[in-house]
């Protein structure tokens, strides 16, 4: 169990993500292989599965000709179609992850699986304190006080 420190530091990272004040870096790389809390087999499995059985139904069809155009539409759709959208959805349930619990954060911040920016300023685990780079971090509602707006 987290102790207060950890939980508030949690809740303002959560508020600064949201708040767009944070960006939240994600290695998609080390998000989207097994033994990720966050990795689905099927994703990355079943468009390569089909695309394999489309070229090779494609061959046994139209011979090498037909199967090189299946060949070379299946890697287009993969590269602008799956690809991207792979990228989003570990994105996504990387970002609900760590939003979940302070040690789910830990977990992954200690894997070097992801990295925090704010504006030109990147903190990257191993060598960066992401609590204090949070900690730093002004939410809108302290910034605008600061520039007395509020």
């Amino acid at each position: 169990m987290a102790d207060r420190s950890v939980r508030a530091a949690h809740a303002r990272l959560d508020r600064l993500l949201r708040e767009r004040r944070l960006t939240l870096g994600v290695n998609i790389g080390l998000m989207n292989r097994p033994g990720s809390p966050v990795f689905r087999r099927i994703e990355t499995a079943l468009p390569i599965f089909l695309g394999i059985m489309g070229v090779v139904i494609a061959v046994a069809i139209g011979g090498f000709p037909l199967g090189l155009l299946a060949l070379t539409a299946g890697l287009a759709v993969w590269f602008l179609v799956i690809l991207p959208r792979l990228k989003d959805q570990v994105y996504e349930r990387t970002l609900g992850y760590i939003s979940s619990d302070p040690e789910a954060f830990l977990r992954v911040w200690e894997a070097g699986a992801v990295t925090l920016r704010r504006g030109g300023e990147e903190c990257r685990p191993p060598g960066g304190d992401g609590a204090a780079f949070v900690r730093e971090t002004r939410t809108q509602q302290e910034q605008d006080r600061e520039d007395g707006l509020a």
